[in-house]
């Protein structure tokens, strides 16, 4: 129900008769509903307004020597000023007047009539009872204006006065507890109703003589009185709202705003003019069905109208939620932002510094004073400031992704400070202006590891000769320069030894490792001073000879270096006559790749061998049969992998400290049924050679697999036990890889953490792009992942920090070297703290004396294998080695 306050809400600001008070104001069918304040203590306007006086506490008499009319007023028109008690009175008496009359004049009907009407009113009644609420508004619609005027046409003017004061009073029941609003607003219904009724009355009667129809009368003044009508029931209760405030009552207002109220009093009178016309028809049951649909009509809409409330009611909760989270999360950031372990800087657009963290002062020595306000490239090392000025300009677009680097800072003491910086726009909600927001990481120790480690990466550790990468990249350069001038010739010549494996079989492998150190010497006594000499690994070495002119030159120095390594060695007091072979190949074969030409002096090398040894061979055409030979040897690969020719060998893996078995590294083995064993090095190389590595690995996966899971079943003790797979680049480049082993290991029931996949340093980083999809994939599965040979290859730490690598194996040159070469043991030892930083585990492989155990022991390497601890067995020895375990376990 609308009362002059709940006006002047719904109202424009400014509106002439705003600041009014609490009484209510009729509904015309679209009702109000107010909060208490609404009800109770409407705002009063100050300009021109009669102050109100207080209402006097509940409870507490306010008679003092006052008539019965001072006390009503004092209790209830206490916020009324003279005008407004006026009117109020006014429109209370002809209210009054009106229901009496009404009630006088229908007591003077028969039974029949009244009972049609009091069933009228109780629908009066009834459909005022139950408005439906708009959402989101402080209005509610209802229908009892339909039954009203229905009653006016059906049963005069008296019915419709009664219906109209009860319609009237059961809505301001519902809306107001005010005594006043509660005899004002039935008030002026009735006695509008009563002036509207009498005059339709007289008017149909006019009409009807003039040869009207009753139906179209009917309908034509009900419409025409809802003006009237609306005029009725809403300017007396706008004029009380005037003359409280003492503002006029402006009627082209009243008419703007209170239009709409107009209008629904029209449509309720064509609904009603159009059911007395049915009615007429087809009876009073035409009433009933009316208000039976009516209710339906009304129910179904109140639930509708209910569910949308709620649904908005929970929109407002999570948006309330929402704006709840975005402060607890702008808390949680300034919070992490304060305490957080790294430094912290947020940057102005201009490149000023705004706020700086705790941890940033520490690492940069400073104060938050002296670094705020002053430019962020000022904190870095002159020789740096360029390339973060290039990459941070790029961070300024709307859809710049983040950026990172590595940086020197300068600290406050002068120091450099390596730091792996990451730049992001931040949006600042003081002023929505996008800055940046940096975050600075200590990375002066793990450069400092990785400076070791490049050291490592180019070097062979055992000779201090230049590495297989190290070459390799020479050779690359060479090869590029060569075809672009034909004139920049060079010359490959790839030595192995003749009886290498002699030595180690004879004298140990410090033995071996002594010679190899004195060949290497001895090579670069014979070289020119610009030529490159190699270990490629193992007892193979390699030379590059650049801007060779004369090819007998490169003949004569073969020589010359195979003279000098077949003098003797004296070897812990032994004479040793190694020996060597020497494939050579010219540039002018106009090779392509560095491959190629490793690949045809490798071939040189193995014609050197087959031709007696210690002889230098200089790579032709007629080694072509040497490369059909390997072809054939390929096809018999191939049909061994098919025919089961190849077998499984596990090489145990022990824990250190405490000793324990804790799995198994699988290795592949060929015995050809004609050539006898074949090397894993020759078969695996031809393998990845020819493509046949995928195959092998996937057979080499399930054996693996499967007989780890026979052993997890058969000795319950040992399902800890893990098994190590090598794989190479073409597998983790091969889409089969992810789903073969996930199906592998789905189907032997094998968890997937006891499978860990081996993968060399070199072939890790050389085909990275294509690896880490492979890389995420298993490892989303749960299978763990190791570095083979770490070490020998140059892997980035910032690459090496982030992929999901579990274990590095320590290759187990740097392992052997230890006895003898005591720069060996730092090297294992940077290796080591390198794996702890990273939260890697480290494992040693080549373990085969004692003193090498006891010093992997002592300088706290985690995991280690080796002839020492076990040599490969076959899977029917493996049993007896879980017996063993069990009994030092006990």
């Amino acid at each position: 129900m609308l009362t002059p306050g709940d006006v002047l809400l719904a109202r424009p600001a400014g509106s002439p008769i705003s600041g009014a008070g609490p009484d209510p104001i009729l509904h015309a069918g679209l009702q109000y509903r107010p909060s208490v304040a609404d009800t109770h203590s409407m705002p009063q306007s100050t300009d021109n307004a009669v102050p109100a006086s207080p209402e006097p506490p509940v409870g507490v008499s306010t008679r003092t020597h006052a008539g019965p009319w001072q006390e009503f007023a004092q209790r209830h028109l206490h916020d009324y000023n003279p005008a407004a008690t006026r009117i109020w009175l006014l429109w209370a008496s002809l209210g009054g007047l009106a229901t009496a009359w009404s009630v006088w004049r229908l007591a003077q009907l028969p039974l029949d009539a009244l009972v049609q009407i009091q069933l009228g009113l109780l629908m009066v009644g009834l459909a005022a009872c139950f408005p439906v609420h708009i959402p989101r508004s402080k209005y509610s619609v209802g229908v009892a204006d339909i039954f009203v005027f229905a009653m006016l046409i059906l049963h005069g003017a008296p019915a419709a006065t009664l219906a109209a004061g009860l319609e009237g009073l059961v809505a301001c029941c519902r809306s107001s507890k005010r005594l006043s609003s509660r005899v004002l607003t039935p008030s002026a219904a009735s006695a509008t109703m009563l002036l509207c009724g009498v005059a339709l009355e007289a008017s149909r009667d006019h009409l009807l003589a003039a040869g009207g129809t009753l139906p179209v009368v009917n309908l034509a003044l009900l419409c025409v009185l809802t003006l009237p009508y609306f005029t009725g029931t809403t300017l007396p209760l706008l004029a009380i709202v005037a003359a409280k405030t003492g503002r006029r009552l402006s009627l082209r207002q009243w008419v703007g705003d209170y239009a709409w109220m107009a209008a629904i009093y029209l449509v309720s009178a064509v609904v009603a003019g159009v059911l007395v016309m049915n009615t007429h028809q087809f009876g009073m049951a035409v009433v009933l069905v009316a208000a039976i649909s009516i209710a339906g009509v009304v129910t179904l809409l109140k639930l509708s109208l209910n569910r949308h409330h709620a649904e908005h009611q929970a929109q407002e909760s999570r948006i309330a939620l929402a704006q709840l989270e975005s402060v607890q999360n702008q808390q949680r950031f300034t919070a992490a932002f304060a305490h957080a372990a790294i430094g912290m800087a947020i940057v102005r657009p201009d490149g000023s510094i705004h706020q700086v963290n705790q941890a940033l002062c520490s690492l940069l020595g400073c104060s938050d004073r002296e670094l705020v306000g002053q430019a962020f490239v000022s904190l870095l090392c002159p020789g740096d400031a360029e390339l973060f000025t290039r990459r941070n300009d790029s961070l300024h677009g709307v859809d710049a992704p983040a950026q990172s680097m590595e940086l020197r800072c300068q600290g406050a003491d002068g120091r450099d400070i390596w730091v792996s910086l990451h730049c992001g726009r931040f949006i600042d909600p003081a002023d929505d202006r996008s800055g940046l927001i940096y975050q600075l990481h200590d990375i002066s120790s793990r450069r400092q590891a990785e400076g070791e480690l490049l050291h490592i990466a180019y070097h062979d550790t055992l000779t201090d000769l230049a590495n297989r990468n190290c070459f390799t990249e020479r050779l690359t350069v060479a090869v590029e320069r060569t075809r672009l001038d034909a004139s920049q010739r060079f010359v490959v010549m790839f030595l192995d030894l003749d009886r290498f494996k002699v030595v180690n079989d004879s004298l140990g492998h410090l033995a071996g490792n002594t010679l190899l150190r004195e060949i290497a010497h001895r090579l670069l006594d014979v070289v020119r001073p610009g030529d490159l000499v190699a270990r490629l690994g193992g007892d193979e070495f390699a030379v590059l000879l650049e801007h060779v002119h004369d090819p007998e030159d490169a003949t004569a120095l073969a020589h010359r270096l195979l003279g000098a390594l077949s003098a003797p060695f004296a070897i812990h007091g032994a004479e040793v006559l190694p020996g060597a072979s020497i494939g050579v190949t010219f540039s002018d074969l106009g090779y392509r790749t560095a491959d190629e030409v490793l690949r045809d002096a490798d071939l040189a090398m193995y014609a050197a061998k087959a031709g007696g040894r210690q002889r230098v061979a200089l790579f032709d055409n007629s080694m072509l049969e040497r490369i059909a030979e390997r072809l054939k040897l390929e096809g018999e690969l191939r049909r061994a992998i098919g025919e089961g020719q190849l077998s499984v060998a596990y090489q145990p893996l022990f824990q250190l400290e405490p000793h324990r078995l804790i799995g198994f590294e699988a290795l592949a083995r060929w015995v050809h049924p004609e050539r006898g064993p074949i090397s894993p090095a020759i078969f695996i190389g031809l393998a990845e050679e020819s493509g046949l590595v995928e195959v092998l690995s996937a057979w080499v996966i399930n054996e693996a697999v499967g007989q780890l899971a026979r052993w997890h079943g058969e000795h319950p003790n040992m399902a800890h036990l893990r098994m190590n797979v090598n794989i190479s680049g073409r597998d983790l480049a091969n889409n089969v890889l992810v789903p073969h082993v996930r199906e592998t290991l789905q189907r032997h029931q094998l968890p997937a953490d006891r499978l860990t996949l081996e993968i060399t340093e070199t072939t890790l980083m050389g085909k990275l792009d294509v690896a880490l999809a492979a890389l995420h994939a298993l490892r989303e599965v749960g299978v763990k992942f190791s570095i083979d040979d770490f070490g020998t290859g140059y892997s980035s730490l910032a690459y090496l920090s982030t992929l999901p690598i579990d274990s590095l194996k320590i290759d187990r040159s740097f392992v052997i070297g230890m006895d003898l070469q005591p720069q060996n043991i730092e090297i294992v030892r940077a290796v080591l703290n390198l794996g702890n930083s990273l939260g890697k585990t480290v494992v040693a492989e080549g373990i085969e004396t004692v003193e090498q155990l006891v010093t992997l022991k002592g300088l706290g390497v985690h995991v280690g294998q080796g002839y020492l601890l076990s040599r490969p067995l076959r899977a029917d020895q493996i049993p007896a080695l879980f017996h063993k375990a069990a009994a030092l376990a006990l």
